[in-house]
């Protein structure tokens, strides 16, 4: 045992041995003695096994909670205090660990859950969207000339029913008619698809 120990259980005791403390000021003051005596190198220690500031103090900090709540162990043990304080913050530590690691285990695979899902979805909407493209120019290509060349000049080009007219020396109206037909028959086929 220390000697520093060995001075607040001396403070603790009376010269035959039995404990002094009467009332919940002695037990604190005792108590801020060890807090004092042990904190940093409970904090170093955990410092040691974690590799984290926060943790380590998190570690040094739930020691002396439980060391508060078992008075026991401070008043009524000299002899193991130091292995005792040793091995409890040892076990908080680890525990600390344990569930870090099972935290990042959780995260890693709910990210990798969450990744290859996008990667699926994205896939099969790909998968999908090249496949209805492939059915709407299947279907195109079996309309009559003059009415797919309208309608492509309508939804691939951009031009409007007038232009289309001029370019294809035919009437609005007939233009409007072409492609109100075109999408009919789209709408049949990818109805049949889906």
């Amino acid at each position: 045992m220390s000697e520093a120990m060995s001075d607040v259980f001396e403070f603790v005791k009376s010269f035959n041995g039995t404990v002094m403390i009467t009332n919940q000021f002695d037990r604190s003051n005792v108590f801020s003695k060890l807090f004092k005596l042990y904190y940093s190198k409970v904090k170093s220690l955990a410092y040691i096994l974690l590799r984290s500031e926060p943790d380590a103090e998190d570690v040094a900090q739930e020691v002396f909670a439980r060391l508060w709540e078992r008075q026991n162990i401070w008043l009524d043990n000299e002899r193991e205090f130091d292995s005792y304080l040793l091995i409890m913050t040892r076990n908080i530590a680890l525990n600390i660990y344990k569930h870090e690691q099972v935290r990042q285990e959780y995260m890693e695979y709910h990210m990798v859950k969450s990744v290859s899902s996008q990667i699926d979805y994205d896939f099969f909407e790909r998968f999908h969207y090249r496949e209805m493209l492939g059915i709407i120019y299947s279907a195109l290509a079996a309309i009559p000339d003059r009415r797919r060349r309208v309608f492509e000049l309508s939804r691939f080009h951009g031009k409007s029913h007038k232009e289309i007219a001029v370019i294809m020396g035919i009437s609005v109206h007939t233009v409007e008619r072409q492609i109100y037909l075109t999408l009919t028959e789209l709408r049949k086929t990818i109805t049949a698809f889906a």
